[in-house]
């Protein structure tokens, strides 16, 4: 199947969307990540209010060679479809942040590509996150 869907983009992500863009009849399972900003990060001080996700301009490009590169290696028969969106910009908390979505005939295959391209994006993915805490400090991370 492919990727169908690797943005990263300034507008809300929606995981239904997602889980709709990989849905097909011969998918037997649907792995879904969402990562949502939360109020508290080991690397803040205190609570953690907002953040500010900044990219380089390559990323939309790096998300795609990612979840490609992942689909590569996990699924050398092609039975996965992968839908994939970080979002930039200024996030409260409680948005989403990260969404990947994964269907695959059998679940061990879409959990397994739905954790990887999960992780290695996390981890390559050239995104920088600035967070904002409750007494006006802020930490940056990513960098």
């Amino acid at each position: 199947m492919g990727v169908v869907l690797a943005e990263v983009r300034d507008a809300p992500v929606d995981p239904a969307d997602l889980l709709a863009r990989v849905s097909r009849a011969d998918a037997g399972a649907v792995a879904l990540f969402v990562g949502v900003v939360r109020d508290h990060d080991p690397q803040a001080a205190g609570t953690v209010v907002s953040l500010d996700y900044t990219a380089h301009p390559s990323a939309t490009e790096r998300i795609g060679q990612i979840a490609a590169a992942v689909l590569a290696t996990a699924d050398p028969d092609g039975e996965a479809a992968v839908a994939t969106v970080h979002r930039i910009g200024h996030l409260t908390v409680g948005e989403n942040a990260f969404v990947v979505a994964v269907s695959a005939p059998h679940r061990r295959l879409a959990f397994a590509v739905c954790e990887q391209v999960v992780e290695r994006v996390k981890a390559e993915l050239p995104i920088w996150k600035q967070q904002f805490e409750a007494d006006g400090s802020y930490r940056w991370s990513g960098l």
